[in-house]
């Protein structure tokens, strides 16, 4: 967002804000700042709630609203103006103290004024139809400025089916006149609106606002959208109606533009920032004619304030004046005239003024006058000759600056100061002895005042550093005196010279007050007290300490109490949290040591001592390589020499020796410890006892294996299971004598291959000892071997090449579903790949493709990642081939489809290959294994 600061100027003397739409102050000139105070807060703020209601109205309204604020420098009428371009509002205000008397002769609302308006008295109608005519110039569109009662203010290149004929006849401009005024009401300003007029042409208008009333519109019209179809007999029918020259009226309605929506769209939108804009002005304007009003007023009352001010100078003998350095040019008041004895009319200058002082005074006056515009004090008296009689004068001056530090002028006073110096001057020949000793004495009690205020400046700087207040009691008057620091703990200005002691109960926690009121009335028998209890401060619970004692008289009856009341939250909210965290500390199921940078042992808790079996005696200020194994000696060094240098230690397993000589398994996390300034003072090292934890542990590991080897035995043999039970079924089905259906037996075949292939694995897991990830390069060549055992007759001279890089693993997810791939593919070579041909050859390649390698830095160590490894798997053959028409997606065959699945089933891709036999190219990648 962007801020024209022009139109904010520092100098201005009225507060003048801007902030933005979520009610963030962004800017605030020097008068601005009192507003800011009064709302307790700064730019770069956000407004409080009451004030940011104000600001939201005004956006959602878009339109103006004004309260009045009342400031300790004065009454400020506080205007909000909405800027939606800028998304901000401006904040104007204007000083309203005096007032009252012009408020009195004002209407009785902005509103009452802005319905009563003519429009023409506020907007430069000329300069508006210049802007038209231009506008039109540009962009050839018409359009027209009508107020509230239908009078044209401004127009451009009407249609003249609109000013020959529809606005001359009676009837027809009726018409016009109430799409003017009635058919054109409703629209929000902003927006526009698009109606057919009585007269069967389009219009379309937006809304003038003035102080948010409605007070004309700016109108285009009489033109017909691209493509409409337009009723020729339509408008011959009105010309008949209303007696127009038919021909001439069709004529005129042919020149009618015919104009697309967009290009209205557009118009309109230039149109409601003007429209926008003529709001503006017309408010502004609106503003200015009652400033004018206001200022009228203002000039009167200012004149009859200077007729008192001149009578308040002629009695009181003071005269004022004004210097213009610049111009030269000296101003004075009427008393001026009359104490220096210079006539009216006179021109006066700085050298006027000196020429009347006293020859013997003159250097003196003008030396201290150049001090003056150097920025001393001019505050003198001097005599002055006038008809010949001496005269003394005081003079007090102010220097004005301009805003680069020169000196533009300067306004002062003068004061006739005769008569004082003649009765000084008596006084002082009758009393001269006297006014010495008064002289001396004043200056003895001005040194005893300061230095008491002093003390006393000194004693609210203790009280408050220290959040001590203090407190007298008056028993027979029941004043009580509370020190500033006193009020700032109860949360109350220090404005009131007594207070009582019914007020400090109030403050008192309502459960504390008979506890405190029984403590205070017991120092009445001559005891003192000291306790701590709590407050209630604008709705916070407070704790302080207070203590008070009992001053008798000579009677022995009880006259004053005194007393101190300390702030203590802090305190107690601190020894709280330590508590707490000693509490924790000693309870935690975990060691918690605290070592020094050298190794030394200075806390111990509870747990440390049932874990490594030292108690906190035996064990704090050793050195805690103690608890190291020998092999692993000098380790807690090198780990706190990292925290000290800023890494982390979280969750280390390691050894440590305990007491008794025995090793446990600990898990320990080392942390940094801070004082209250931030440096690092110590190490912490806290420690869990893991050891049936890693026992545990390893049992689960023997026991997931062994249920892993159970599984894979059991499915390895359930499917050869499933296998003989294919075999024998199928056997029952070449047994019977009519048995011809080639097709069933092929079927049990290929599913008894089907299954033996996923048998194989499971072989291979359990024969390999693994239970997650299958060699997959072995399984493969006892695949292979099993199909050319399976389909040897025929295939007795078909060779067999396979290529693999060793030792690829896979898990179940991936060799399961390439396993029966690969078991179709080979299948199918050795089944119609070289039927009537020898010395087949069936080739199968599997290889990895690339990897893509991520590597992070962690603890200072390199660690790899990859997202996965690409492979590439071909089967091929020297067959006889397969036809061009051939296409697997819409393959009929079952073994061909369900490799189509389980390639999609691997996330890959396969191509099929033609030229010397048959080639499968399929990819796929294997996601990360963890």
């Amino acid at each position: 967002m962007t801020i024209d600061l022009e139109l904010f100027p520092s100098t201005n003397p009225n507060p003048i804000l801007s902030v933005a739409n979520d009610c963030t102050v962004l800017y605030s000139n020097k008068a601005g700042e009192t507003l800011l105070h009064e709302w307790g807060m700064a730019v770069g703020e956000k407004l409080p709630s009451y004030i940011e209601g104000v600001v939201k109205n005004v956006i959602s309204l878009n339109k103006p609203e004004k309260i009045k604020v009342e400031t300790r420098k004065g009454v400020y009428l506080v205007g909000f103006y909405p800027i939606p371009e800028e998304k901000c509002v401006n904040i104007y205000g204007f000083d309203i103290s005096d007032w009252r008397e012009f408020e009195e002769k004002l209407p009785e609302s902005e509103a009452g004024e802005v319905a009563n308006l003519d429009l023409t008295d506020i907007i430069d109608v000329p300069a508006i139809q210049s802007l038209m005519d231009d506008f039109y110039r540009l962009v050839h569109i018409p359009v027209g400025l009508i107020d509230l009662k239908g009078n044209i203010l401004a127009g451009v290149a009407w249609q003249d089916i609109c000013t020959k004929f529809h606005r001359i006849h009676p009837e027809t401009c009726k018409n016009c006149i109430e799409s003017d005024i009635k058919l054109s009401v409703g629209v929000p300003p902003g927006e526009f609106k698009l109606y057919m007029c009585k007269n069967n042409m389009w219009d379309v208008a937006t809304p003038v606002m003035v102080g948010g009333k409605h007070v004309a519109n700016i109108f285009s019209g009489q033109f017909f959208f691209e493509g409409e179809p337009v009723d020729y007999e339509l408008f011959r029918s009105q010309a008949r109606k209303y007696g127009f020259n038919e021909e001439e009226y069709i004529a005129a309605f042919e020149k009618v533009p015919r104009l697309s929506k967009e290009s209205v769209n557009k118009k309109m939108a230039f149109f409601v920032k003007l429209a926008n804009i003529l709001s503006q002005l017309s408010y502004s304007n609106f503003k200015l004619s009652q400033s004018l009003a206001k200022s009228d007023i203002l000039v009167d009352k200012l004149e009859k304030n200077r007729e008192d001010f001149d009578r308040a100078q002629t009695v009181g003998n003071i005269g004022s004046w004004r210097l213009d350095v610049r111009k030269n040019k000296l101003t004075w008041s009427d008393e001026n005239h009359h104490i220096f004895g210079v006539q009216k009319g006179i021109p006066l200058t700085y050298e006027t003024f000196l020429s009347k002082v006293h020859p013997d005074d003159r250097e003196y006056v003008d030396r201290k006058w150049k001090m003056g515009l150097e920025g001393e004090p001019y505050d003198i008296e001097h005599r002055i000759a006038v008809d010949g009689k001496i005269k003394w004068v005081r003079e007090k001056a102010y220097i004005e600056l301009d805003k680069d530090g020169m000196v533009t002028g300067g306004f002062g006073i003068t004061q006739d100061i005769t008569e004082r110096k003649k009765a000084e001057e008596a006084l002082k020949r009758a009393h001269g002895s006297l006014e010495a000793k008064v002289k001396e004495r004043t200056s003895e009690l001005e040194k005893a005042y300061e230095s008491l205020m002093e003390e006393e400046r000194r004693l609210s700087e203790a009280q408050k550093l220290s959040h001590i207040g203090n407190w007298d009691w008056n028993l027979a008057t029941d004043e009580m005196y509370w020190s500033d620091e006193m009020c700032r703990i109860f949360g109350c200005a220090p404005q009131k010279l007594f207070h009582t002691y019914r007020e400090l109960l109030n403050f008192t926690h309502p459960e504390d007050r008979s506890y405190v009121d029984n403590a205070i009335k017991s120092v009445l028998t001559g005891k003192s007290f000291s306790i701590d209890h709590r407050i209630s401060v604008d709705g916070e619970e407070r704790i302080v300490h207070a203590q008070g004692k009992v001053v008798f008289d000579e009677t022995e009856s009880p006259i004053r109490l005194r007393g101190t009341i300390q702030d203590i939250t802090d305190r107690k909210k601190t020894e709280e949290k330590i508590r707490i965290l000693a509490d924790a500390v000693e309870s935690s199921n975990d060691a918690i040591v605290t070592e020094s940078f050298d190794g030394t042992i200075t806390s111990w808790n509870k747990t440390a001592e049932h874990i490594y079996g030292y108690s906190a005696e035996e064990i704090l200020g050793k050195n805690v390589s103690i608890l190291e194994p020998d092999n692993l000696k000098g380790e807690i060094k090198k780990i706190i020499k990292k925290v000290k240098h800023g890494e982390k230690v979280h969750h280390y397993r390691t050894l440590r020796l305990k007491k008794d000589g025995t090793m446990t398994n600990v898990s320990i996390t080392y942390s940094p410890v801070f004082d209250a300034s931030g440096k690092l003072i110590a190490i912490s090292a806290i420690a869990r006892d893991i050891t049936e934890q890693i026992n545990a542990e390893r049992l689960l590991v023997k026991a997931e294996e062994a249920r892993k080897k159970e599984i894979h035995h059991r499915i390895k043999n359930n499917l050869q299971v499933i296998s003989s039970l294919l075999d024998l079924q199928a056997e029952k089905f070449r047994s019977r004598k009519y048995a011809k259906d080639v097709e069933v037996l092929n079927a049990f075949k290929e599913s008894q291959d089907r299954v033996m292939s996923i048998a194989l694995i499971h072989k291979e897991l359990h024969e390999g000892k693994r239970t997650d990830t299958l060699n997959f390069s072995a399984y493969l060549e006892r695949l292979v071997e099993n199909l050319f055992q399976t389909y040897r007759v025929g295939n007795v001279n078909t060779s067999l090449n396979v290529e693999l890089e060793e030792n690829i693993f896979f898990d179940m997810d991936v060799a399961v579903p390439l396993g029966i791939i690969i078991n179709e593919l080979v299948s199918n070579s050795l089944k119609y790949a070289f039927l009537g041909r020898d010395n087949g050859k069936i080739q199968i390649k599997l290889r990895k493709e690339n990897s893509v390698k991520q590597a992070d830095k962690e603890q200072g160590r390199t660690k790899e990642n990859y997202d996965g490894t690409d492979f590439t798997l071909i089967v091929s053959d020297n067959g006889t081939g397969i036809s061009e028409e051939f296409n697997i997606e819409d393959s009929s065959s079952l073994g061909l489809q369900l490799v189509e699945v389980l390639v999609d089933q691997l996330g890959g891709k396969i191509e099929l290959k033609r030229g010397s036999g048959t080639e499968f190219v399929i990819r796929f990648k294997v996601p990360v294994q963890n």
